[in-house]
């Protein structure tokens, strides 16, 4: 039997219950809840989430989530592949925030034909000013033996210009 990934975005009121009828929709269709990110922004609950499914389920799937009231959802069907197998880096980076800083940041990953997997930013007021402070945490993957160097190389090239401590981690 195939199998299928579903790719959600939803956004809607944060309200109780509201995960449990997304979830209950997807027990009811023989959906498993692989992994998530979820947040409360701006107001709106919203998230991102991937469901494996029998391939002959995917439609029905789909339709019924579609009938969840006060919830927008975007949906992608594919069959599954295996997953990317790296080499995976982590980035951690905190500096000023600015405008643009994450513009620059994600030039310089490409240059150095790096994708960015995962990305969790926030900000948040630097302990002894006040002054606000842009943190990111990524999860990388680049092909090639030297793709940590070329990171590296490519990232310190603008870290002084941004006012960022940034730090590579294997």
């Amino acid at each position: 039997m195939s199998h299928s990934s579903l790719i959600l975005t939803l956004s809607g009121r944060d309200q109780p219950g509201l995960v449990e009828r997304l979830a209950s929709v997807i027990t009811k269709h023989n959906g498993n809840w692989e992994q998530s990110r979820m947040a409360h922004l701006a107001q709106r609950f919203v998230g991102l989430l991937e469901v494996h499914v029998a391939s002959d389920q995917a439609a029905a799937l789909c339709d019924a989530l579609r009938e969840l009231p006060d919830l927008e959802l975007t949906m992608h069907v594919e069959e599954r592949t295996p997953a990317s197998s790296g080499p995976y880096f982590s980035l951690e980076l905190v500096g000023t925030d600015q405008p643009g800083i994450v513009e620059k940041i994600s030039r310089a990953l490409a240059t150095a034909n790096v994708n960015i997997e995962e990305l969790s930013t926030a900000t948040e007021a630097a302990p002894d000013s006040g002054a606000p402070l842009f943190r990111a945490v990524m999860r990388l993957s680049g092909s090639g033996e030297n793709a940590r160097d070329a990171i590296q190389t490519e990232l310190e090239a603008i870290a002084h210009d941004l006012m960022v401590d940034l730090k590579v981690i294997k």
